[in-house]
């Protein structure tokens, strides 16, 4: 493909008219690879083939960089609790500890009740909890409406990714990639180096690869399809819209007004652009204080950080998924074995099992592979967060345990 001026000029003055007089600059994509760009795919790919049939830790990446150094902590207060025994507390560490728990932690009413950490992790260690990189994106998102940036989640991703105007994607909502139901092609089990779904994954320009080369199979707002995909273009919005880096929007706009420090970040090259899907690398009170903010509906401290209003768009579902909202998975409906891509109950990606009914219905959880959960409780003002590795060796993680007892210990008369 060789660029075309014109068709870049053309581009440039349609940004200019989205951008509604701002100040952005979106240079589209070619969709053009060098032969050494090619080639590092190649590599990556064969290295990640390798990590699977060995079973190892395939959340290693060759470019990846620290972000957000200059931020200053404000840790969560400390306490003891005041509705929970120390029995109770007791019974959850016991549940998490033997299942590649890396840490463990418990927010009540604002305050850090409960702060395990287990093997070599302690308090300043960056764990990679892999898909919940995804809500942290939708909250990116979010901070993005309510600065200005964006006009709301049904403002057409054509808008930023223009390279989409007159295409079929030109109808895809902002909404729609955060919910998952852009109509783009849904992860699945992808072998060859050819296979779209790994290129989008570990290409260096993988931003490109999404744009130009990853199929829209369904019209956009008719059915939920889970995709990496979606979460990662959020990163090349947030660029287009702020004329921010990703990493640089998140530690500015998310963790710096949560008095949380910087991590490290997947990028597909050096100078490129981040991985918003997968693989932000935090420590692991962030993670609490993410799920924090969605209890309070936004606010933190004095500030509104998030409107409650897109708060509420996040912990309601869709028609296409009466399990999921944005970036979040709800518990108001019951399904034994729920997956991140079968709403409909039947076998598929990431089941997790449910072996009851959540009691609290209002329950609303960030959930990632390796059964990585924050458990957001607004009822009861309660935060749960475990991190760590699937469990191996035992039974399987149980998603419905850990809130139930606490709804057990606390209705107890």
């Amino acid at each position: 493909m060789r660029f075309n001026w014109v068709v870049f000029s053309a581009f440039f003055l349609m940004a200019c008219d989205t951008a509604k007089n701002k100040s952005i600059e979106i240079i589209p994509t070619t969709g053009e690879f060098t032969q050494q760009e090619e080639a590092v795919y190649e590599k990556r790919y064969t290295e990640l083939v390798k990590a699977f049939s060995s079973g190892k830790d395939t959340t290693t990446y060759d470019t990846e960089i620290l972000f957000g150094q200059n931020l200053i902590e404000s840790p969560l207060p400390r306490g003891e609790s005041e509705n929970l025994s120390s029995d109770a507390i007791s019974d959850l560490i016991n549940y998490v500890k033997d299942k590649n728990s890396h840490s463990f932690m418990i927010v009540e009413n604002g305050r850090l009740v409960a702060e395990n950490y287990f093997g070599e992790v302690n308090r300043d260690s960056l764990m990679n909890a892999k898909s919940l990189a995804k809500p942290l994106g939708v909250i990116a998102i979010g901070r993005a409406i309510k600065l200005g940036f964006i006009e709301g989640l049904d403002q057409p991703v054509s808008d930023f990714i223009i390279e989409w105007k007159g295409t079929d994607k030109e109808t895809i909502k902002i909404r729609h990639l955060l919910d998952m139901r852009s109509g783009l092609l849904p992860q699945g089990f992808a072998q060859g180096s050819d296979n779209v779904l790994n290129r989008a994954y570990l290409h260096p320009r993988h931003e490109e690869v999404i744009i130009h080369e990853y199929p829209l199979v369904s019209q956009p707002g008719i059915r939920y399809d889970y995709s990496n995909a979606n979460s990662e273009l959020v990163a090349v919005i947030i660029k287009r819209a702020t004329s921010m880096a990703y990493a640089d929007w998140v530690a500015n706009e998310v963790l710096a007004p949560l008095g949380s420090r910087g991590g490290k970040i997947w990028m597909n090259r050096e100078g490129g652009t981040a991985h918003s899907g997968c693989c932000v690398g935090l420590p692991s009170e962030t993670y609490l204080k993410l799920g924090m903010l969605i209890l309070q509906k936004g606010v933190w401290g004095e500030e509104e950080v998030l409107s409650p209003e897109f708060v509420d768009e996040m912990v309601t579902a869709t028609p296409h998924n009466i399990y999921a909202g944005m970036g979040v998975y709800l518990g108001k409906n019951y399904i034994k074995e729920r997956g991140a891509s079968n709403p409909d109950g039947k076998s598929g990606f990431s089941g997790t099992l449910h072996s009851e009914p959540y009691i609290d219905k209002d329950i609303a959880l960030f959930d990632g592979n390796g059964n990585q959960v924050v458990y957001i409780m607004p009822s009861r003002d309660i935060v749960i967060m475990r991190l760590g590795a699937r469990p191996k060796n035992v039974e399987p993680w149980d998603n419905s345990y850990i809130p139930n007892l606490v709804s057990r210990f606390l209705d107890a008369p």
